[in-house]
């Protein structure tokens, strides 16, 4: 089973991702943003996929996955953000690690986007 960690600084967000995903069958940890997401990385427990929102206060999804990559090379990444912060956001002019979903997502498509990206080969994703 794969440990899933979702970061997201709106509790019931989040709490909504943590459900979705533990019905589907997956280990679920859970951080309301990056720096706490980062604590738990360093914690040392398996994670198989970070889940991040990119728009939170402080430390934004893409840093994050950026700083957590540089602690754990393998770690796969998917992004979620809401329709309105997507132009924005597609500035960043980093590297992405994964693909950039839209919320609200589906039941199925969150499910089908997670065994997507646990099965992908780990790369960077030019989203630039």
């Amino acid at each position: 089973m794969a440990t899933i960690m979702v970061v997201d600084d709106a509790p019931d967000v989040l709490q909504t991702f943590e459900d979705m995903l533990t019905a589907s069958g997956y280990s679920v940890l859970t951080a309301r943003g990056g720096t706490e997401a980062l604590d738990i990385l360093d914690e040392g427990q398996s994670i198989d996929l970070l889940l991040t929102d990119v728009v939170m206060p402080g430390l934004n999804g893409f840093n994050l996955a950026r700083m957590a990559k540089l602690r754990r090379p393998s770690l796969k990444v998917l992004y979620l953000t809401g329709k309105h912060e997507q132009t924005k956001l597609l500035r960043d002019k980093g590297l992405k690690f994964g693909k950039l979903l839209t919320k609200p997502i589906r039941m199925g498509e969150l499910r089908h986007e997670v065994a997507a990206a646990l099965s992908a080969d780990v790369c960077a994703v030019d989203q630039r």
